[in-house]
């Protein structure tokens, strides 16, 4: 395949966001669920030389997008017209908690901020927290 020239025009960082959440709405689309999480949670800065550092929580998300790295890149490189556009992924350490939980309420409470996919299920199924 042959490298398509760009004229590299200048981006900002909303611009930025919106070529990531448009590729990670079309992974959702295409099934990707992970992929799609890992887009759409990850904290993003873009630096001076158009490096998009993507600050995400685990090696399993790393895993997942190092494995489209490439695609992702190509992707959005072409909906902003620029070439230069670099990407480094970096794992973020999460606070540690000091607070401890012990009611079922504190726990579904502490375990949904980790994963917001919790709510989405004790919505979908009508869950009750306390037993």
């Amino acid at each position: 395949t042959a490298e398509v020239a760009f004229e590299n025009k200048s981006f900002n960082f909303e611009e930025l966001q919106k070529a990531i959440h448009e590729f990670a709405n079309a992974k959702n689309a295409a099934g990707n669920r992970q992929l799609y999480t890992t887009l759409t949670t990850a904290r993003i800065e873009l630096t001076d030389t158009n490096l998009a550092i993507m600050f995400i929580h685990n090696e399993a998300q790393k895993e997942i997008l190092t494995n489209v790295r490439q695609e992702f890149l190509d992707n959005i490189r072409q909906q902003l017209s620029n070439n230069t556009v670099g990407l480094d992924i970096r794992i973020e350490e999460a606070p540690v908690s000091t607070a401890k939980v012990y009611k079922p309420s504190d726990k579904f409470k502490f375990l949904a901020e980790k994963n917001p996919a919790l709510l989405e299920l004790k919505k979908r199924f009508d869950l009750e927290l306390d037993y």
